[in-house]
């Protein structure tokens, strides 16, 4: 179990960075080699403990988390930015259909690493268990909703829509804790410290800012497409 829990997280990464590169090869070389270079980046700087148990000052302890958050949430900020004002970023990801794009998000089957690390300790109920279910249940609904759309190509936008915006609020759930506990309006029985630690901080570093690009984009793809349904268009 030890075995699974600190190389998991890890394994799960390079599985779906080699199957998005592998998949966008002969469509978006660029695209290819960008995801590898981003996956290795990431595991490099995850093996930096950016909350080590050790007490720092309140200034280092700003300063790591304020490079922890650039990190976790500057990839996908940088990503929608380009896919909303970057032509060929834009024209390269309309290539991509919407159901590839969700079946990405199959690896947050990774959940159960944070679900683990409740059961050792690691990490509080609230993020071990909240966002490890939730994490869970976007990766297996994702799947249904991919078989979905290529059985039926009708599938309304509004699927696809709501399962991204409940996507981004199990993100959205874990970054709230992270940050009320870090500032100290919230206190819990475990901290959240391990998010930004090996070996779940690949997690954090890649994963995250992979999915929050993924659901805003194909979120806003989906309401685009529903405004040409539209009587008006």
């Amino acid at each position: 179990m030890d075995f699974l829990y600190t190389f998991g997280p890890t394994a799960i990464g390079i599985i779906a960075s080699l199957s998005i590169a592998a998949y966008c090869w002969k469509r978006v070389r660029a695209a290819s080699l960008t995801v590898i270079a981003w996956f290795a980046v990431s595991l490099g700087v995850s093996q930096f403990a950016f909350f080590p148990e050790s007490q720092a000052s309140e200034l280092e302890a700003l300063i790591r988390f304020t490079i922890f958050g650039t990190f976790a949430f500057g990839p996908a900020a940088v990503l929608i930015f380009m896919s909303l004002k970057i032509t060929k970023f834009k024209s390269a990801l309309e290539k991509i259909p919407t159901s590839v794009l969700v079946l990405t998000q199959g690896y947050r089957i990774g959940g159960v690493f944070l679900i683990l690390a409740f059961l050792r300790g690691d990490l509080p109920a609230e993020i071990g268990l909240v966002s490890g279910f939730m994490d869970v249940t976007v990766a297996i609904t994702a799947v249904a909703l991919v078989f979905m759309m290529r059985r039926n190509k009708s599938v309304s936008p509004r699927l696809v829509i709501v399962w991204a915006v409940f996507s981004l609020a199990d993100f959205g759930w874990a970054t709230i804790v992270k940050f009320a506990t870090f500032f100290g309006v919230l206190e819990l029985s475990t901290p959240s410290s391990m998010l930004g630690n090996p070996p779940l901080a690949i997690i954090s570093l890649f994963a995250l800012p992979l999915g929050i690009f993924v659901s805003v984009y194909v979120a806003l793809r989906a309401q685009k497409e529903l405004s040409l349904m539209r009587p008006d268009n």
